[in-house]
């Protein structure tokens, strides 16, 4: 059986309000399960190395087989790999066990389990949201729900600088958190350059991270950030090509499409989102 994911790129950051904004990027995490009754439990094959970890004993309980993992995200990039791997994770637990895909489901489960094992601060519902149901996604990850989701087209940027990714102290990030709550109803209001410019300014400050590729690009017809806690920067609009040539000073650059589709068909209750 087979599962994939996509990587998400960021609007807003949710680790300062646990409100986030974030949307599904056509690079792509996929894995296939090869049920096997004599594995004992769940393997993953890496490097011709059968590994495994308290991560895969909680997702497939009482299943055994082994799973190969091919991904385009690159990790630790502040694209929301944990995540993705996380949902391709779930989905193929769910295959496995005969269940429905219920889009619901795997994103709590994927929350709850990345809080329990202490992969993420938030749970990064935000970003589980975005790799699974594409489009652009408007979360609060506390109550673990979307606000809503909208389509974007067109393609985006993927800067790929030199930098290190930021040292996070929560403590620090939640201070002047006032600046991230504007930016998210902005983002709410449809307002993505200037939501972007704020909540970078923000995070950048807090992380240590160079807010020049940003600044950079302000003068262009184009909403440009920094990507979940970095290094990564994301930038969509009509001036790409633009910011292509820019942004190639600073480090590496993809481009690819926004995607708004599901992975796969899923099942997308209503109690996903708040009521009205």
């Amino acid at each position: 059986m087979k599962a994939e994911s996509y990587a998400a790129g960021t609007v807003i950051n949710a680790l300062a309000t646990y409100k986030g904004v974030a949307f599904g990027i056509d690079l792509r995490m996929r894995a296939k399960f090869r049920l096997e009754s004599d594995a004992k439990k769940v393997f993953i094959l890496e490097d011709d190395e059968l590994k495994t970890n308290p991560l895969l004993n909680k997702v497939f309980r009482n299943l055994s087989g082994v799973i190969e993992i091919k991904s385009e995200i690159p990790e630790k990039s502040g694209l929301g790999s944990s995540s993705a791997f996380m949902n391709v994770l779930l989905i193929l637990a769910s295959k496995a066990r005969g269940f429905e895909i219920d889009a619901e489901r795997i994103l709590r489960s994927n929350a709850r389990i990345s809080l329990e094992l202490g992969l993420s601060y938030t749970g990064a519902f935000d970003d589980a949201s975005a790799s699974l149901l594409g489009g652009m996604v408007f979360s609060d990850n506390l109550k673990m729900k979307l606000i809503k989701r909208e389509e974007i087209h067109g393609d985006v940027l993927i800067l790929l600088p030199e930098y290190e990714r930021g040292i996070i102290d929560l403590r620090k990030i939640k201070e002047g958190g006032e600046i991230v709550e504007k930016a998210f109803e902005l983002a709410k209001q449809g307002k993505f350059k200037e939501a972007m410019l704020l909540n970078s300014m923000h995070y950048c400050e807090k992380l240590r991270m160079p807010i020049d590729p940003i600044i950079a690009v302000q003068s262009l017809n184009v909403n440009a950030g920094l990507s979940g806690n970095g290094p990564s920067y994301v930038a969509f609009g009509d001036e790409l090509n633009e910011v292509e040539e820019i942004w190639s000073s600073f480090g590496k650059v993809l481009r690819r499409r926004i995607v708004n589709e599901p992975v796969e068909k899923l099942k997308i209750p209503k109690t996903l989102f708040f009521k009205g």
